[in-house]
């Protein structure tokens, strides 16, 4: 279980970034320049909420570049969290009970998606579109939308519609604000929300007296 969720979870932050698709340049160069500056961050954090089969899944992680992290999940049919702690090349895991460490090969697999998601420059960055600025909650951001997949297609009896990303920049710091993946329909809920913040006070601490956990 801890194999699944620690490695699983992570590649599900990794989808905060932006995904291959068409549209203008000049966007696409400011979307990539907004998360090349929260890789310059000290620390940074992202609260997401996934839609998945068995129901919404919630997501927070904080980073404190370039090798810890702290992560919990929060799932349907999962009692209490998940929460996994990065500290340079050692990785602790608990589900509420005490915390163990995790075994090197797993750590090792951490290690390799937060250097993606933190250290290494985007890849393969989308070419989004720029529509304007946009007010949410009485907070106005800079605005970005890319077209990843479906339009329109008939996919069996159904027929499937765009899928959107759109990303929001704060004007004033030139961060990632929200990361909203959707479907174009009205009211659609989105398959994949992310809102990220950027705490001056974080830190994130190992465990290094917790037992080494057993193989499950």
């Amino acid at each position: 279980m801890f194999r699944c969720l620690a490695a699983c979870a992570m590649a599900l932050a990794l989808t905060a970034g932006p995904a291959m698709s068409a549209g203008d340049d000049s966007c696409r160069d400011q979307v990539a320049a907004a998360f090349i500056k929260q890789r310059a961050s000290r620390a940074f954090s992202m609260v997401a909420q996934l839609k998945a089969a068995n129901g919404p899944v919630e997501i927070t992680v904080e980073y404190l570049p370039p090798d810890r992290m702290r992560q919990t999940i929060v799932a349907p049919g999962q009692p209490v969290p998940l929460e996994t702690v990065l500290v340079g090349t050692r990785a602790w895991s608990r589900q509420g009970t005490a915390w163990e460490e995790l075994m090197p090969a797993i750590a090792q697999t951490i290690i390799a998606q937060v250097r993606e998601a933190v250290i290494e420059p985007p890849k393969n960055v989308a070419a989004f579109e720029c529509i304007d600025k946009v007010t949410i909650d009485g907070t106005e951001y800079l605005a970005y939308r890319s077209i990843e997949k479906g339009g329109g297609e008939a996919k069996g009896s159904e027929i499937t519609r765009p899928v959107h990303r759109t990303i929001y920049v704060d004007p004033e710091t030139g961060l990632p604000a929200i990361n909203i993946v959707a479907e174009d329909a009205p009211d659609a809920v989105p398959l994949f929300k992310a809102v990220y913040a950027y705490p001056t006070d974080l830190e994130i601490e190992g465990h290094p007296d917790a037992p080494l956990a057993r193989i499950r």
